[in-house]
């Protein structure tokens, strides 16, 4: 018989672990949010309005193209400088990457609040002369610890 074996799916956060593993230098921060899951879910699915809120380099974000949980985005920072990311969006779990960055979000419900974790990765390290790469990881860790502290507060005041 060749019925394919439904596996079980991976946990989200799990799955944000193995993919920080496959990517050498990847930031990722976890923070607990005291949110229910669909408050924080709203505001991370909410890619064309949350995240220039959350994300300082970021100026706009466009979805051009959705095929069920397949995006195309086109992501324009703060300089005016254009770039196209392909995107996987679904409730605990985003992944959007470019030719340049990966970024993503993972999340799990913790009775009334959420686990929430994030992951950014710089596909081309380009390091500069005279800074070690240990200050570029903790500036790269302490933004994302802002990011996830400004999620959380757009959760608790989400749809009101």
């Amino acid at each position: 018989m060749n019925d394919p074996v439904a596996l079980p799916d991976i946990d989200p956060i799990d799955r944000l672990a193995i993919l920080a593993a496959a990517l050498p230098g990847a930031a990722v921060r976890q923070r607990r949010i005291a949110a229910p899951f669909d408050a924080v879910w709203q505001v991370i699915a909410d890619l064309e309005h949350a995240i220039p809120r959350y994300e300082p380099g970021v100026a706009q974000v466009r979805v051009i193209e959705q095929r069920g949980e397949l995006l195309r985005l086109l992501v324009q920072d703060t300089a005016g400088r254009e770039d196209a990311m392909d995107a996987r969006l679904r409730p605990g779990w985003c992944l959007m990457q470019s030719a340049t960055v990966v970024i993503a979000f993972a999340a799990r419900r913790l009775g009334s609040e959420t686990l929430l974790a994030h992951l950014e990765h710089r596909r081309v390290q380009t390091p500069v002369p005279g800074r070690s790469g240990s200050h570029y990881r903790r500036a790269a860790l302490a933004k994302i610890d802002q990011e996830l502290h400004t999620i959380e507060r757009l959760a608790t005041h989400y749809g009101r």
